[in-house]
């Protein structure tokens, strides 16, 4: 009798534990699998770049008008750069031997692209170039006062910088003596033959060059509409 008891309390306990470890794995297989590992976070994407608007699109009416206006505007300005060149007193640079842009020089004289300012109404333009930057590279202009003055020549800012040719210094080894003109000289005819090429180019483009310029100028509707108003 006794053993038949031991025998059933041995059965009833294997039970529970198959029950009880049935019922684990049954729950564990329930459960959902841990989350894998985040991601790591990937830098945010540098916006991009917004282009910049087209410039505003002339009516061909506007268009034709404004072409007039530069063509004037640039047959007084070509033609104060001829009688600057037949003139031949031309600025001369005494700081570098190299060649460097002078835009009055010690002695009071202009360069061309001065000379066309100052003829056209920018004497106080001329006068402040001098004072905060006398070695101005038009070439390099960004904005401002002397942008627009280009912007409104009639002639492009490609060709106002090829009339602003830099001046040649005396050269150390120069073997005249000190203050001998002898370099001046030389350097006067070297001008005077670059700005007969210079002005040869500006005839030959002047059609083409005329259409950029109205390119470059329609970018301005406020110095369109100053033009335009007269």
């Amino acid at each position: 009798m006794f053993r038949r008891l031991a025998t059933l309390a041995l059965s009833l306990s294997l039970a529970t534990t198959a029950f009880t470890t049935s019922t684990a794995s049954a729950r564990d297989f329930a459960r959902p699998p841990a989350a894998a590992p985040a991601a790591p976070a990937t830098p945010a994407e540098a916006p991009r770049a917004v282009d910049e608007p087209a410039p505003p699109r002339l009516s061909a009416t506007t268009r034709a008008r404004l072409l007039r206006v530069l063509a004037a505007r640039r047959a007084r300005n070509v033609g104060a750069f001829r009688a600057y060149a037949d003139r031949g007193r031309y600025p001369h640079n005494f700081i570098t031997a190299g060649p460097l842009n002078v835009w009055i020089d010690q002695e009071g004289r202009m360069c061309a692209a001065a000379t066309m300012i100052f003829h056209g109404g920018g004497k106080a333009l001329v006068r402040r170039v001098a004072r905060e930057d006398n070695h101005i590279k038009l070439g390099d202009v960004t904005g401002g006062p002397v942008l627009d003055w280009i912007l409104t020549s009639g002639l492009t800012q490609a060709e106002v910088a090829l009339i602003q040719e830099p001046f040649m210094g005396r050269e150390i080894r120069e073997p005249h003596e000190p203050g001998s003109p002898a370099w001046r000289v030389a350097e006067d005819e070297r001008l005077r033959d670059r700005y007969d090429v210079i002005l040869g180019e500006l005839a030959v483009h002047q059609a083409a060059n005329l259409e950029a310029a109205v390119d470059a100028l329609a970018a301005r509707p406020d110095l369109v509409a100053r033009l335009l108003r007269g």
